[in-house]
């Protein structure tokens, strides 16, 4: 049969160390651990144990330095059946000065101050608020007797004063004033329901006579759009054939021959024509419109002149 070993348990831990053991453990060197891993205070050397992460503390400082023995749990976690921690007793090199330590721990902490105030804050989404809708845009919701209702009794199972429990100092019953205006409000809506209902079914009644109206008359007006229908048609086929600016060929012209006496004084006389301002002549008015004559305050003017003068000013004949 195989021996059966028993597992073995931690002894007591004594509140002094005097033994003279040592781990055979490699011993542990000071300075390969992180400011926040070690504690140089004289008189409180402590150090995070690499096999069990606790807190241990140092003893032999003035000698040799060993981790003191301790269990694999920190010492207030009441285990009712500690282990010893394989770190116990082992040596460790002490090879860093409490001055350097305290130096790294202060830099340690400006450079975690440092990177908190650089750290930006967290960004919380803003709700979107919705606009409220314009009183034009609200739908008003007509009040009834049994919503109306349905509030004063729930009103009354809530209230005390409904339920006449509420009283003064003289012990008088105190009245209700909100439960007082639902049943006014209640008593008005019943008195006149009636009238609403009426009023609903007119509007009613109205609505379908108008939509019966409608679709009665629906045959009519296709009818009379489908006999303009040709007409408009045609006129869209003129329009498109017309050139733009152009006048219709088919259109009729002006009536030279009968004219305002105001028109008429205008006209220039049939005959050579003869600049204002250069002298030079045309033998009639059709030479004088091809040449690009203008009036110019109601004077003739070559093409050439009447360059010289503003677009406003030059009226053609």
């Amino acid at each position: 049969m195989a021996a059966i070993t028993a597992e073995p348990k931690a002894r007591k831990r004594r509140r002094k160390t005097r033994t003279k053991t040592v781990s055979h453990l490699p011993a542990l060197v000071a300075a390969e651990f992180t400011a926040s891993q070690i504690d140089l205070t004289p008189g409180k050397e402590h150090v995070v144990c690499p096999a069990c992460t606790c807190w241990t503390p140092i003893t032999g400082v003035l000698g040799t330095p060993v981790l003191v023995p301790h269990h694999t749990t920190p010492y207030h976690d009441r285990t009712p059946n500690p282990r010893r921690c394989s770190n116990s007793n082992r040596r460790i090199v002490l090879n860093t000065t409490p001055e350097a330590w305290r130096e790294q721990m202060v830099e340690r902490t400006e450079v975690s101050a440092s990177v908190a105030s650089r750290r930006p804050t967290k960004v919380l989404p803003k709700p979107k608020a919705h606009g409220a809708p314009a009183a034009s845009q609200l739908t008003p919701v007509p009040l009834s007797a049994e919503q109306v209702r349905v509030l004063f009794r729930r009103h009354q199972e809530r209230c005390l004063a409904c339920k006449g429990e509420a009283t003064d100092r003289a012990g008088q019953t105190l009245p209700c004033r909100d439960g007082e205006r639902l049943a006014v409000t209640f008593l008005r809506l019943i008195r006149q329901e009636p009238k609403r209902l009426a009023v609903r079914e007119f509007f009613a009644r109205e609505r379908r006579r108008f939509d019966r109206e409608y679709a009665e008359a629906a045959p009519k007006r296709e009818a009379g759009w489908a006999a303009v229908l040709p007409a408009v048609q045609t006129a869209d086929q003129l329009r498109r054939t017309v050139p733009q600016g152009a006048q219709p060929a088919e259109g009729p012209e002006v009536p030279l021959d009968r004219m305002v006496p105001r028109q008429a004084a205008e006209q220039p006389a049939p005959g050579p024509l003869t600049c204002e301002r250069c002298g030079t002549s045309e033998s009639s008015l059709v030479n004088a419109v091809a040449a690009g004559w203008c009036r110019i305050t109601r004077r003739a003017h070559c093409g050439r002149c009447a360059k010289r003068f503003p677009a406003w000013t030059r009226t053609s004949f």
